[in-house]
């Protein structure tokens, strides 16, 4: 026997071994000649790293197509290394098929040192096919970001005349503001100078996803988390809801001015997160007439919504200027109406009826109780006691041109915040209006900062508390907003 037919005969026994094929003396010869035998040990490790690679590769579901380019190329390539392509059998589908199995004992037997090959030549290919697979998948979610950025608003674009409706709303475009990702916007949007996508022939150029990635790693820390909250969200979605998405997204990029439409619906999407449910339901699904009265309410709800949020976060900066100029402007007002009049005035007369436990150590005290219930006053907001209000109902509340006083004294980081919301001066005065009210009560209680509601709720005597806990909800949490 010469040393090639040895090793072929070893190879043998050890792929039979492998297979647990071996009677009980014969695995107990293998084992003691492992033992004695450092090169056999050698060819024996080969061989089951081998086997557990045709272990550790995948198990595809088998079809014809897969057979015929993935398993019958390998046995092609095998087959003609040894330059006898012409002589072998043709390959059937079936016994194809049924290899994809672990080898049996008896073909690795017959074969050991050509199927050592296999599995490398099977793991180089799966490897190529996985490294196209994920280089496809990134493109796709390269080229669907800007669509799960502005996912809700596309979906609402199927809305028959929302866009429109809202564009048509009076005081629409000063009443909210824009996106709240503006630089990621700038970096997807096609009419951007900066983005990042080019639209070429009909067709959007996309970036590579490196690209996008470093254009992500330097907006601020907020945006860049939103916008991968909103690309979690599209990536949940089944196929067929992203696929929804994607036709929606190309007829509003091709429907004309699709810049301002889509803005339209941003602006809609940031306005509707402080929207009651009725109100939404109203404007999305209402008719036309409906719509309309429900975009005006929802207006009015945002402009509350605005200066609740805001005049909690007013530096103490603000607050002392803002209740400053209002102590200034009740002198002013009792001042003239006092010079007008040979006897006092309605204002006079209000302030000389305040108590004197409201009234403190100085007449400051005196002076802001009395803006609080005539120049700052909210005449829409329900009164919750039944006392006549006929003196102080007769003091005019803060003018546009007192309004416009108090703006002029506010810190530029505040001034700043009040413009992020809104530029029109009309709703600025109401904000306004709203700020001087959180300012002089800030002061009244002797409070830098505001109460929570579960504070100020603690805060109140027993029988307040009770008559809280048995008030609608919405009537309870104005009131704890109201704050007195």
């Amino acid at each position: 026997m010469n040393d090639a037919e040895e090793l072929d005969t070893d190879d043998e026994s050890l792929v039979a071994y492998l297979d647990g094929e071996l009677s009980r003396a014969e695995r107990d010869e293998i084992e003691n000649r492992l033992v004695a035998d450092d090169s056999l040990r050698v060819r024996l490790q080969n061989l089951q790293r081998s086997w557990d690679l045709l272990d550790w590769l995948p198990s595809p579901t088998l079809n014809e197509n897969s057979v015929e380019t993935t398993l019958k190329l390998v046995v092609a390539d095998l087959t003609g290394s040894e330059g006898s392509i012409s002589t072998k059998k043709p390959v059937s589908l079936d016994g194809l098929a049924s290899s994809a199995e672990r080898p049996s004992a008896r073909r690795l037997r017959s074969t050991p040192l050509l199927w050592l090959g296999v599995p490398l030549v099977v793991a180089a290919v799966v490897f190529a096919v996985s490294r196209w697979n994920q280089s496809r998948e990134l493109t796709r979610q390269v080229a669907d970001f800007p669509i799960a950025l502005d996912m809700d608003a596309y979906r609402l674009s199927e809305k028959p005349g929302l866009i429109d409706d809202l564009i048509a709303a009076p005081r629409w475009s000063s009443v909210v503001g824009g996106s709240i990702t503006p630089e990621v916007d700038a970096a997807v949007d096609l009419t951007s100078p900066t983005s990042l996508y080019e639209e070429s022939g009909g067709r959007i150029q996309t970036p590579s996803s490196s690209e996008l990635a470093a254009r992500l790693k330097d907006v601020p820390a907020e945006q860049r988390m939103i916008a991968l909250a909103r690309w979690d969200r599209f990536d949940l979605l089944d196929p067929r809801s992203q696929a929804t998405l994607r036709d929606s997204a190309e007829r509003l990029r091709a429907s004309d001015e699709s810049a301002m439409r889509l803005e339209t619906l941003r602006r809609y999407i940031r306005m509707r997160e402080q929207l009651s449910d009725q109100t939404v339901a109203q404007i999305e699904n209402g008719t036309r007439e409906e719509r309309m009265l429900a975009i005006d309410a929802a207006i009015g709800e945002m402009i509350s919504s605005i200066g609740r949020m805001t005049r909690r976060n007013l530096s103490e900066d603000a607050i002392e200027r803002i209740d400053f100029t209002v102590l200034q402007l009740v002198k002013s007002r009792l001042d003239e109406e006092n010079s007008k009049r040979g006897k006092p005035s309605p204002a006079q007369q209000f302030l000389d009826s305040i108590p004197e436990r409201f009234r403190g150590d100085n007449d400051r005290h005196a002076h802001r109780w009395f803006a609080l219930n005539t120049l700052v006053r909210d005449p829409n907001w329900p009164r919750r006691d039944d006392r006549s209000k006929s003196l102080q109902d007769k003091v005019p509340p803060l003018n546009h041109r007192e309004l416009e006083t108090i703006r002029s004294m506010l810190p530029s980081k505040d001034l700043q915040m009040l413009q992020q919301y809104v530029s029109d001066p009309w709703i600025q005065s109401i904000i306004l209006r709203e700020w001087a009210t959180e300012a002089v009560r800030r002061k009244i209680r002797g409070e830098a900062k505001p109460l929570s509601m579960a504070e100020h709720y603690e805060s109140l005597p027993p029988e307040q508390r009770e008559r809280l806990d048995l008030a609608p909800p919405e009537e309870a949490r104005k009131i704890l907003i109201e704050g007195l």
